[in-house]
């Protein structure tokens, strides 16, 4: 009759609370976890009605098992099928204490019995509000959760007020036959697993909200108590009063510090919901999974490419989503403006100075924060690359940060630091328009409130959808073994070591590459990489469907099994989609409709097809090796790639090592794409003219500039004046070439010559021994005429005159 009464008791409270309680439920298919033929137990850590009722609901509409249904197992049938790992005692004062569980007592020793099978236990974590504890806050001390007076009317204030923002996580199962020892006893098997349970349920909190939040104040006192703080104060009042030092360290810290604001972090997440169904079409996440499994006992560091000032907001409001807590993100100072600037702080930014040269107050004040935030468990979100790319290619990392983050772990590596790479990929960008008047020659733009403010007017635009993808964590303790082995019993440092920068330099590569590993192939840049493959950008309607889908083919073809994302696409309905965004339009000719790109978007396609370039480089450099020879051997093809490629892979950060496997599955994905055939261990294109033949060219035209460009480059250092040329000389002549070539071949000098792609093709030069480095000076190896040599037989005659001449003219005129 009790169990009666209690039943439909919990049945009218799940309809009450089902009006107004809203959980976000983590994973979006909990069901999935678990196998339904397996008994389950749920596991709360504090199980107060509000919390099983609201499991119950979650269970209900997600088709899970029924928490309050009876539980079989074994010989063994509970009333219920829920757990509470802390329970609160007393009627007025109540306070939770770990009470080792009867009910999970009689599961163990049902369990040890070896008729009872296995058993499912999965901890579930029930967060009302998204917001963290705060370190000694008077509302903690009054409602806090470890002495509650008056629990049960707190749990009803925080229904009301959270209802609406409640986060409900599923935890993957615990397995008992795992867990069991035969040797072990119904007590020590249930504090073993109470064990595991509470510091589960410890992680997965700091993981879902974050460790304690401190005051601001509190948290900026702590940095200037600093030791290294202190050391520059004292250095810094030689020239003045230390009060006055003090004072100015005090302001640095002010000026960089984050203050999270859970009302703010809330209006954006309603605002930023909007926006993306708004002025987007959504946002695609994949690889959330990766993050899964590093989420719980790690120091996150989130490393996102850098496309956009939106990018700030964009993770920020996925991982929300998603279930995680927030980072504390590095924004660039700029970014601090009047009422933009405190608001982005409220939502976990910090700011950071351009440069810290002659400044080692702020640059103390800042390591000390850093430190700080890092110690007290924070998840970070920074942009190696520096600032936001304006080419579509990603930039090298720059190490600043990076190695500030390596020297604040050093110094007390308590828990285990794992670097999050972010792909983030857009088919519009806000900045585009400005992105293209620079790279035109037109000066940077100034962020200012007037330049937002303009900036408004495009919100009424459309900017089709955002992909994210997270790519392989990188665990900072496994660099470090491999480049320091023994870190751990070093002594304490302030100053950076030698060994660090190969650490910070290798840890930049390796974030970089794999971002690029989990490139998204968003279907902008697909169309982009088809219609600037195309001469004069025009190309009929039918074959830019078949060469939409080839490409698509390839791509899936050459990445399978890897963590790049080529969604499923319509070709049809992709050629609509870039005329709705305004890329591309539609005009008539005699025999029938025409696709061409619309005036002034050649560049914004440009940055959208480096986007991907990387994933299409080694097809189209096989491809390219058929621009003179109608058939190859296997071994001068290999030959002719393994020169080549290593340029092309450090210019788009990759990974240099080029395995045979990857030739393998490229020659495989264009012979299954009838671009190569392969008869008498000799490859040979399809025959000319063919629509085959038509398409392995123009997959060529993705290397082309690369190769127009290293050739260029190669051409100026081997005809160096007294074999041998220096550095800035070499950057000028390229230039001047570049410009010269582009204005007699009509092609953007932007993509002949850029600082960055140039210094990476001669560092790879000097790698590979083919230039020799004496001072400043550069000096071509015999060796250095194959590259040229080589080099020749992927260019037509034409281009290579065009090249050679301006090489020419370039040195005659410096």
């Amino acid at each position: 009759m009790a169990e009666t009464i209690q039943h439909l008791m919990q049945k009218l409270l799940l309809r009450l609370l089902s009006l107004w309680v809203k959980p976000q439920v983590i994973p979006s298919e909990p069901a999935s976890l678990l196998d339904p033929a397996i008994p389950v137990l749920y596991v709360l850590e504090i199980g107060g009605i509000a919390d099983r009722t609201v499991l119950a609901l979650a269970c209900s509409r997600h088709d899970l098992p029924d928490p309050a249904a009876r539980l079989h197992y074994g010989t063994l049938s509970e009333s219920s099928s829920v757990d509470v790992l802390q329970r609160r005692q007393g009627l007025v004062f109540r306070k939770h204490r770990n009470v080792q569980s009867r009910r999970l007592g009689r599961l163990i020793t049902a369990g040890l019995d070896s008729r009872a099978g296995e058993l499912q236990i999965v901890p579930v974590s029930v967060y009302w509000g998204r917001a963290p504890d705060k370190e000694l806050s008077v509302w903690r001390l009054w409602f806090t959760e470890n002495w509650q007076i008056a629990g049960r009317t707190r749990k009803l204030l925080t229904t009301i007020l959270h209802g609406r923002d409640t986060l409900l996580s599923f935890s993957e199962p615990l397995s008992f036959l795992a867990l069991k020892d035969s040797e072990e006893t119904t007590e020590v098997l249930q504090r073993k697993l109470s064990r595991i349970l509470r510091v589960h349920f410890r992680q997965r909190r700091i993981a879902s909200l974050g460790p304690d939040q401190s005051h601001r104040r509190m948290l900026i006192n702590h940095v200037l108590a600093d030791t290294s703080v202190r050391q520059a104060i004292l250095a810094h009042s030689t020239n003045g009063s230390e009060e006055r030092a003090r004072q100015q360290a005090e302001k640095y810290a002010f000026e960089i510090a984050a203050d999270v604001s859970y009302p703010t972090i809330r209006i954006f997440q309603r605002l930023l919901t909007r926006l993306w169904n708004e002025l987007y079409d959504g946002v695609e996440v994949a690889g959330i999974h990766r993050l899964k499994h590093v989420a719980d006992g790690h120091e996150l560091i989130y490393v996102p490419c850098h496309r956009s000032h939106i990018d700030y907001l964009l993770l920020s409001y996925i991982l929300y989503t998603q279930g995680y807590s927030l980072p504390h993100i590095a924004a660039g100072i700029n970014l601090n403006l009047p009422v933009v600037g405190g608001l982005l702080r409220r939502g976990g930014a910090f700011f950071l100075r351009r440069s810290f040269a002659g400044k080692p107050l702020y640059a103390a004040v800042f390591n000390a924060y850093l430190k700080e935030i890092l110690q007290r468990g924070h998840a970070l979100e920074y942009f190696v690359e520096g600032g936001r790319s304006r080419t579509g290619r990603l930039l090298p990392a720059k190490g600043g940060m990076l190695a500030m983050t390596v020297s604040a772990y050093l110094q007390e590596p308590r828990t285990p630091v794992m670097f999050i790479p972010v792909y983030l990929g857009y088919e519009r960008l806000l900045e585009g328009r400005a992105f293209t008047s620079e790279l035109a020659g037109g000066r940077k733009q100034k962020e200012t409130v007037f330049a937002l403010l303009k900036s408004l007017r495009t919100l009424r635009e459309n900017y089709g959808q955002v992909y994210v993808n997270f790519g392989e964590p990188i665990a900072l303790s496994h660099l470090l073994d491999e480049h320091q082995p023994g870190w751990r019993e070093l002594p304490v440092f302030h100053d950076r070591p030698a060994w660090l920068k190969p650490v910070v330099d290798q840890l930049g590569r390796d974030i970089m590459q794999r971002i690029n590993e989990a490139a998204c192939v968003t279907p902008i840049s697909l169309l982009a990489i088809t219609m600037l493959a195309t001469p004069r950008g025009c190309i009929s309607r039918d074959e830019l469907l078949q060469q939409i889908d080839m490409y698509h083919a390839l791509l899936r073809g050459a990445h399978a099994d890897t963590l790049v994302v080529v969604p499923q696409v319509d070709a049809n309905a992709l050629i609509e989609h870039g005329i709705r965004l305004g890329f591309i339009e539609t005009r008539h000719d005699s025999i029938g409709p025409m696709i061409r790109l619309r005036p002034g978007q050649a560049a914004a396609m440009t940055y959208f097809r480096n986007n991907i370039l990387h994933l299409l480089t080694l097809p189209a450099l096989i491809a390219a090796t058929f621009n003179n020879r109608r058939s190859r051997t296997d071994e001068q093809l290999r030959y002719l790639v393994n020169l080549s490629y290593p340029f092309l892979q450090r210019e788009l950060l990759q990974n240099t090592e080029l395995g045979s496997a990857a030739v393998d599955q490229a020659l495989t994905a264009l012979e299954q794409a009838s671009l190569l055939g392969k008869s008498d261990n000799r490859w040979h294109r399809a025959s000319a003219g063919s629509l085959h033949a038509v398409s392995l060219m123009r997959l060529a035209q993705v290397v082309m500039p690369a190769l127009e460009r290293n050739y260029l480059c190669a051409s100026l250092l081997a005809r160096a004046p007294e074999g041998r040329i220096s550095g800035d000389v070499l950057a000028h002549r390229n230039q001047l070439s570049a410009e010269r070539l582009a204005s007699t071949q009509g092609q953007d000098s932007t993509e002949l010559f850029d600082r960055h792609l140039h210094a990476s093709f001669v560092t790879e030069l000097i790698r590979q021994g083919f230039v020799l480095r004496d001072g400043d000076m550069l000096i071509p190896q015999a060796s250095m005429l194959e590259v040229e040599n080589e080099a020749r037989t992927l260019l037509g005659e034409q281009v290579r005159h065009a090249i050679i001449s301006a090489a020419l003219a370039a040195s005659n005129a410096s």
